[in-house]
């Protein structure tokens, strides 16, 4: 070979420089273009077949090295539609004439073209899948074309509504020291109300005398002290006129006279007397000891009249008569207690129940019992009215919610009557022999009655009685949208189980009907929902949603709605505000929308905005990625296609590493690049010297055979 070989090596070194500067110039000139990949330059020396000793150092050879597999830098863009691909991979395009064929770009500065497809600023379309209501429905790529057309209207058919009720709701009508006042009370709803509200009342024709008969009042004394302490004389004379009959008696030591000296009491005096009165009479009149009090009380349905004399009068006290009363003029004030009842009611007990809370009563006709324990004793001793008054202050007091009102009274007509007004929601019950002895053993069930709708006349008084929960529009077929306002309503509580009734706000024209409805009860066992009871038109699934066959609001019937709480969506815990915590509400529907603009989602969805506030995913942009992709044939404006080496595109129809608002800058990085053209430019002016040295080197040759 010789000098031509060292000739044609240096023109194979000066092409193969050439051909770098050429991949150097291209990448610098490139430096700026979105998702440029570089090409380096890789030199191969060519060796010709000679004996070992003789071996050359021989030529070279360049060929291109692709670079597709090193990113460029994610950049931010103001443009939405524009995308780069944090990791491997290439869009899928085609041309953007609409003549099809497929190619691979890492280039995302895809914008709106004229016709609605995403062209990128090589003029090439962005393939992927189609997608119906957030699902992907096409199995082919396409061109992706956006639709600017107006969205329809969705109607409404879910409103998902989770929220936790306080323990005790601070209505407008809730007073702390006033227990049930924050309750719901139906009965108040005059022409609302369904059923019959019922405050137990407990009534009986009590037994009664005939006649009251005439009774007169002595002296306080002590019943166990000797009779000497009365310091009546021997020989002084107590009189008695019964009807017009007298009778006498002489007190002294001796019978038959009323013995006075000890050891007789005041207590054996007295019976003394009225044993010998009534042996006389042959009647029960009584003279004895009445609350702490000397008494004398003509016989049992006697109308006859008493009068007191004699000189031991002034010493029992005895002066003033009451005279017999007819039925006639019977009151609980002139009614002595104790004549009251069939065997009288003395030592005789009366036991009155509301919601659960219990009073016992043992009532005292003599003075001369003890109460045990949980029980009151009443003095019976004076009229019924002293006697009732005592109970009613103690049931008002003691009784509990449902007594707070109590009213105890008698009268001669309607008997003994116990009244609990305003107590709609206590049952009561009466018993004890007491009871049974004034007829007044029994029970009645208190009942609010119920409300299934709040007419406009009671809607101020319905909105004092219950809570906010919320409100949320929601759209009918054609797009209108309408509030749906809702309230709740505490209905009962008792040991533990709390009711709630849930309203909507179904009419707000003045004078209407229908100014709220109720969905439905819901039924809270320790805080946690237990049961729900659907209202006229609603069906119930479990404890999880209910189903409004026809939600009708201001005349306007907007279809059947489901309201779906959730698996646990439903509490009532304590809450120091008394208000509703709304956690979840949100509906389905939408009115129409107008297009307004389109980007991309982390998840590469293509997705439309709508003046309603709507999202759509329009399509799935799909990514391609190869076994070689450095081996990806290319092609002008950023494309590749695939080739033998690169081996067939792995379709992805995830999304994964697709960045929205942002392009792959190129890889080139213009330092490097001016490094290795200062090296590049060395090594080409090098291999020039070498063909100059050649070329003198036959000349000389040449010049020999001259």
């Amino acid at each position: 070979m010789g000098i031509f070989g060292a000739l044609q090596s240096a023109v194979s070194g000066l092409k193969a420089q050439s051909h770098a500067m050429e991949n150097i110039s291209g990448n610098i000139a490139n430096s700026q273009t979105i998702g440029y990949k570089r090409i380096d330059t890789s030199f191969v020396d060519m060796i010709p077949d000679a004996p070992v000793k003789q071996q050359i150092a021989g030529a070279v050879s360049s060929y291109s090295r692709s670079m597709n597999t090193l990113r460029g830098d994610i950049q931010n863009a103001d443009t939405e539609t524009y995308m780069a691909l944090n990791g491997n991979g290439f869009f899928v395009v085609e041309n953007g004439d609409g003549s099809g064929g497929t190619f691979y770009t890492r280039r995302g500065d895809f914008d709106i073209d004229r016709n609605g497809y995403l062209v990128n600023g090589a003029g090439y379309r962005l393939t992927g899948l189609g997608m119906e209501n957030g699902v992907v429905t096409g199995s082919v790529a396409q061109a992706v074309k956006i639709d600017n057309s107006f969205l329809p209207a969705k109607r409404s058919t879910t409103i998902n509504y989770q929220l936790n009720l306080p323990q005790s709701p601070k209505t407008a009508s809730y007073v702390s020291t006033t227990p049930g006042s924050e309750l719901l009370k139906p009965w108040g709803y005059s022409g609302d109300v369904m059923g019959t509200p019922i405050a137990p009342k407990i009534s009986g024709a009590s037994p009664q005398p005939t006649v009251i008969p005439a009774y007169g009042y002595g002296n306080i004394v002590d019943p166990n002290a000797l009779a000497s302490t009365l310091s009546i004389p021997d020989g002084s004379q107590l009189t008695l006129d019964i009807g017009g009959t007298t009778h006498t008696f002489t007190f002294g030591p001796v019978a038959p006279q009323v013995p006075t000296a000890s050891p007789v009491t005041v207590t054996s005096l007295l019976a003394d007397i009225q044993g010998r009165l009534q042996l006389a009479t042959g009647g029960n009149e009584r003279v004895g000891i009445k609350d702490g009090r000397v008494f004398v009380q003509n016989a049992t349905g006697d109308t006859g009249t008493l009068t007191f004399g004699g000189t031991a009068a002034p010493l029992f006290g005895l002066s003033t008569v009451q005279a017999a009363i007819l039925p006639a003029a019977y009151t609980s004030a002139n009614m002595p207690a104790d004549l009251m009842g069939t065997g009288g009611i003395h030592n005789k007990t009366l036991e009155v129940t509301v919601g659960g809370v219990t009073r016992k009563y043992l009532l005292d006709a003599v003075g001369n019992l003890t109460a045990g324990s949980g029980v009151l004793k009443v003095d019976a001793t004076g009229s019924m009215k002293e006697m009732l008054d005592v109970i009613q202050a103690d049931l008002r007091a003691n009784g509990g919610a449902g007594a707070s009102g109590a009213t105890v009274n008698w009268d001669a007509v309607n008997g003994l009557v116990v009244d609990f007004p305003g107590n709609y929601r206590s049952n009561v019950s009466i018993a004890g022999t007491a009871a049974a002895a004034l007829n007044v053993v029994g029970s009645q069930n208190a009942a609010t009655g119920t409300l299934s709708t709040v007419s406009a006349a009671n809607s101020e008084l319905f909105v004092k009685e219950s809570i906010s929960g919320g409100g949320i529009t929601v759209y009918s077929q054609t797009g209108e949208p309408v509030n749906v306002q809702m309230r709740w309503a505490k209905v009962s509580d008792e040991a533990g189980i709390a009711t709630w009734s849930l309203f909507y706000a179904s009419d707000s024209a003045p004078g209407s009907a229908n100014a709220w409805t109720k969905l439905a009860d819901y039924t809270f066992d320790q805080g946690i929902l237990s049961g729900i009871a659907g209202g006229s038109g609603v069906t119930v699934n479990g404890t999880e949603r209910l189903a409004i066959s026809n939600l009708s609001i201001n005349g306007r019937s907007f279809g059947s709605i489901t309201i779906d709480h959730g698996l646990k969506g439903m509490t009532q815990f304590a809450d120091n505000s008394g208000m509703a915590t709304t956690t979840q509400l949100k509906q389905d529907g939408y009115g129409a929308g107008e297009f307004i603009s389109v980007g991309i989602s982390d998840q590469g969805q293509v997705i439309a905005s709508y003046t309603n506030g709507e999202t759509r995913a329009v399509a799935q942009i799909i990514t391609a990625s190869f076994s070689n992709p450095n081996a990806l044939k290319r092609g002008d404006g950023g494309t590749y296609t695939a080739t033998t080496e690169s081996g067939g595109a792995i379709i992805n129809q995830s999304g994964a590493g697709i960045v929205g608002s942002s392009t792959e800058a190129s890889n080139t990085d213009i330092s490097e690049e001016f490094t290795k053209l200062i090296v590049t430019q060395q090594a080409y002016s090098a291999n020039t010297k070498i063909v100059t040295a050649a070329d003198e080197m036959l000349k000389q040759a040449l010049n020999m055979i001259r």
